[in-house]
């Protein structure tokens, strides 16, 4: 039997990996991919920073606790806040929180989708993986069903924009024209998908849970190339210039690999499988300098792993547990995680030395993003934390909603968190001047001056306190035991009488 991860999972200019008319809309698209850009860096430079206030709240299709399944990351793009639910792609817009207009897919688990221009790629279909499933039945869209559109985007579109897969047993790769919501093309794929859509290179490539990843060109849907890399494939992808990084999971007994596909043809150019027996090893992210990328990941075995360029372990860093499978951040000189107890930590990229952590005390189950000025965590009941990146001491905490948060992304205005819960949807963070900032350091931190400062500041009144209720009590009595005495008129203590009563 097929065993299936349900992740609910945490950047390189997109210009250097597509044309240079794609490259144009960059700048209009500042969050494009998952986790920000193919490299799933989760790095948001020019992001604004905390404290933060909620600009708006907006509903979308991503289901509450109980039906909510996959991983419903937002991405921005022209203006919009995109995210694909269960049964329809939903974009807001990032200035008014108005609904911008919203696509019909067929059930299926969400994913993270790309944007390249006015495209924008998303995988439907597979059937109801939530909670809910077994409970309940959902009916698959019709094939006439319509998208709303709002009152300034997409007005001319016609009512019947788009018709979804038939399927609900595998997954369909689709391309929509962002403006009108039609259908440009569909790819069938081999079975469910759950990695989303990672660009680059020019190829827009989806994996498979039989194990299946497959490159189409996204402008108009054609195969570039397909491989079987073995059992599953269920993490989001990450990508540099060259390589597509696809981890890879046993389907029962066996250790959990990292492939790397070369972006031209398809063709292995290394795999990395860990020492020791590891399930999984997550959603990977990749930073490239001058000597080459470095992919970072987290396995199953709570272990933070660091693998170079020509596929080998360059160091090996302990957690406390292991994270829910979401990719880490990274910065220019450090690379972030969450385990899923909600414990953030921050090592350095280099060596992996661990820099500090912070016990959020809330689980985790988002990938974090990094801005120039915080660590931003979202949790699974609804918060978001931010950590300054260097002393590691929680800066600004904050409530979005009452369920997990599954994903950021970030422009240069607002924040904007995907979240289930009794209101499904999106909400946007925005840059509070009325706010005010705190510095607490992690509960489980060590302080031995601190602690002893704090020793010293309980025992003095402590010792004042008991010095006056012992003179308060022997002023008191009637022989004062602290009062001076010739030994002649000292009281006979009845054993010393005793003994004197035996002499005689």
């Amino acid at each position: 039997m097929r065993i299936r991860l349900l992740l609910v999972v945490p950047s390189l200019a997109l210009a250097a990996l597509l044309t240079p008319v794609a490259a144009a809309a960059t700048s209009d698209a500042p969050w494009p991919q998952y986790q920000g850009s193919a490299a799933r860096m989760g790095d948001a430079i020019q992001a604004p920073a905390p404290p933060y206030r909620v600009a708006w709240s907006a509903a979308t299709d991503i289901g509450d606790a109980s039906h909510a399944a996959g991983i419903p990351a937002p991405v921005i793009a022209d203006g919009d806040a995109i995210v694909v639910g269960r049964e329809s792609v939903d974009a807001v817009d990032l200035t008014t929180g108005q609904p911008a207009w919203s696509a019909p897919r067929s059930l299926g688990p969400s994913s993270p989708p790309a944007v390249v221009g006015t495209t924008v790629l998303f995988v439907e279909g597979g059937g109801d993986e939530s909670v809910s499933a077994s409970n309940s039945a959902s009916a698959a869209p019709s094939a006439t069903a319509s998208a709303s559109t709002s009152p300034t985007k997409s007005a001319s579109a016609p009512s019947v924009i788009a018709s979804p897969s038939a399927t609900t047993t595998k997954s369909t790769l689709v391309a929509i024209d962002a403006s009108t919501q039609r259908r440009i093309w569909t790819v069938p794929l081999s079975d469910v998908s759950h990695t989303g859509v990672v660009v680059a290179g020019g190829v827009a490539i989806a994996g498979a849970d039989d194990g299946t990843v497959t490159a189409v060109d996204p402008a108009t849907g054609t195969q570039a190339w397909s491989v079987d890399v073995g059992d599953h494939v269920l993490a989001p992808m990450a990508a540099d210039d060259e390589q597509v990084y696809v981890c890879v999971r046993p389907e029962t007994n066996g250790t959990a690999q990292l492939v790397a596909l070369k972006l031209s043809d398809g063709s292995e150019a290394w795999r990395y499988q860990p020492s020791a027996s590891v399930v999984d090893l997550g959603a990977p992210a990749v930073a490239t300098d001058t000597g080459g990328s470095t992919v970072y990941l987290v396995s199953s075995d709570a272990a933070l792993r660091a693998i170079g360029s020509d596929g080998t372990q360059l160091w090996a860093e302990p957690l406390y547990t292991a994270t829910s499978g979401s990719p880490p951040a990274i910065s220019s000189d450090a690379v972030y995680v969450a385990d899923q107890s909600g414990t953030v930590y921050a090592f350095d990229r280099s060596t992996g030395a661990e820099r500090w952590r912070f016990a959020t005390n809330h689980g985790a189950v988002g990938a974090p993003v990094v801005t120039a000025t915080a660590v931003l965590q979202p949790t699974s009941d609804g918060a978001v934390t931010a950590i300054a990146p260097d002393s590691g001491h929680r800066i600004w905490e904050g409530s979005v909603a009452d369920s997990a948060v599954f994903g950021l992304a970030a422009s240069s205005d607002v924040i904007v968190a995907a979240h289930t819960g009794s209101a499904p949807g999106i909400t946007a963070l925005q840059a509070d001047p009325a706010g005010t900032l705190t510095d607490v350091a992690s509960p489980t931190s060590a302080d031995p001056a601190g602690l002893a400062i704090g020793w010293l500041a309980a025992a003095l009144p402590l010792t004042a306190a008991l010095v006056l209720i012992g003179r308060s009590w022997d002023q008191r009595r009637s022989e004062p035991l602290l009062a001076p005495t010739d030994d002649d008129d000292l009281p006979i203590d009845p054993w010393e009488a005793d003994l004197e009563d035996d002499d005689t």
